[in-house]
């Protein structure tokens, strides 16, 4: 073979040494999104990339021996054109002259250039790896058989599954990125756990219910609506532990001529639910009823509290007011110098958010700030208590009577801001 042929064969094989480098990190680059969008638009070569990165073992065993061969092969040939032009001697320069073209030709530049065009390369690319990994059937099946049997031995995990918190992450990197904008990113956290917050943790706890004896007549029912600017409101007999109905703002008025009648003869039937069920599954069953209001019940059968669609979907899109609602403040509170002030009924997944570390409960019932601090001390916190935490310092700033309403949250100064408040 004469020196220009030579040369040529060279340089072809570090081009192919760079296709593999290239190809290699262009696939595992992809995420699940990608593969699925390419799946959609890209018809058979579509399928194909699917259908490799579902073996994900086959598709590097291929592209593995395909870039060792071009490696070993270029290695071989510079050595060979080095002796017959230079000698023996200057073996060992060429050896480090060809170790910085491999990685500057074959491996880094390629690399780069296919993880900012994974999806292109794939595309483009993947008819080729797929009659390779046929071609190689045989050798990929040794050599994943062997590995598979290697990894066993050794303890090698199991294969990766995507979860909620893999999930989460993604969501919280696109918002430190840019990608995606605060509010969209609160939603998208918030719809992904929506399935996770039980009704205790949303409703309007019992003490703040206002609801009306079964015998109050429709006339100073109406006149209670008026002045609290409720559209339903529930209905007790005797003791107001005991919801037997629901009535209606616009039944109220509907049937205001009859304002000598009780409001139990235009009452509704109520919609029961425990406290413990999530909050998706109450919704499905409040927007089955058509009442759009659910009784909450707690473990013994008594009044917890109520809840509405509102008070649910509010967990996704936050405070939703109507244009008489007074405007609370939000959950949290900026106050400055690393102090922020906290519901205390925010959902504690919501004030892992924005904590620098995530304060864990080691109880499947605590869904709460409250609730994790009490779990934390083993009782209730006292007034103007200061609770240390891994994230921080939280003081009791409000009570109402055993109930904890805020708190004072003082930050750690080791720790920054992972969210910002926002609720």
């Amino acid at each position: 073979m004469n020196l220009t042929l030579s040369l040529a064969a060279l340089a072809a094989l570090i081009l192919a040494s760079g296709f593999f480098s290239g190809t290699e990190s262009a696939f595992t680059s992809l995420s699940p999104a990608q593969v699925a969008i390419i799946q959609q638009r890209w018809g058979r070569r579509g399928h194909l990339v699917g259908e490799l990165m579902s073996r994900p073992d086959r598709l590097l065993t291929t592209v593995l021996i395909g870039n060792n061969l071009m490696n070993i092969g270029a290695s071989a040939l510079a050595t060979q054109i080095t002796i017959e032009l230079f000698g023996n001697a200057a073996v060992g320069i060429m050896t480090g002259v060809l170790t910085l073209v491999m990685l500057i030709f074959a491996e880094v530049t390629p690399k780069q250039l296919a993880i900012s065009n994974n999806e292109y390369i794939c595309v483009h690319t993947v008819r080729v790896i797929y009659w390779l990994s046929r071609v190689l059937a045989p050798l990929i099946i040794f050599i994943g058989g062997f590995s598979r049997v290697v990894a066993r031995v050794s303890g090698g995990r199991g294969k990766r599954s995507l979860t909620l918190e893999s999930i989460l992450q993604i969501v919280r990197q696109a918002e430190h990125l840019g990608i995606l904008e605060q509010y969209k990113s609160r939603l998208l956290k918030n719809l992904f756990r929506f399935s996770d917050i039980p009704v205790s943790a949303v409703m309007t706890h019992r003490r703040e219910v206002i609801s009306l004896d079964r015998s109050v007549t429709i006339a100073s029912a109406i006149a209670l609506a008026g002045e609290t600017g409720l559209g339903r409101i529930p209905v007790y007999d005797s003791d107001p532990e005991r919801i037997v109905g629901v009535v209606l703002a616009k039944d109220l008025i509907r049937h205001r001529d009859r304002g000598d009648d009780p409001i139990r003869t235009i009452m509704l039937e109520p919609v029961f639910i425990p406290e413990q069920r999530r909050i998706d599954l109450a919704m499905k069953q409040i927007l089955r009823e058509k009442l759009n209001m659910a009784i909450v019940l707690d473990e013994y059968g008594g009044l917890a509290g109520v809840v509405t669609i509102e008070d649910i979907l509010e967990e996704i899109v936050g405070e939703i007011y109507d244009e008489h609602e007074t405007r609370e403040r939000g959950k949290i509170i900026n106050l400055g110098d690393d102090r922020y002030l906290l519901r205390a009924d925010i959902p504690l997944s919501v004030a892992n958010d924005f904590l620098p570390v995530p304060l864990k409960s080691s109880s499947s019932d605590v869904h709460t700030l409250g609730g994790y601090l009490a779990e934390l001390l083993g009782r209730i916190p006292a007034p103007s208590e200061k609770i240390p935490t891994v994230s921080g310092v939280f003081e009791v700033t409000r009570m109402d009577n055993n109930r904890l309403v805020e708190l004072t949250y003082f930050r750690d100064t080791d720790h920054s801001a992972i969210g910002q408040p926002d609720r």
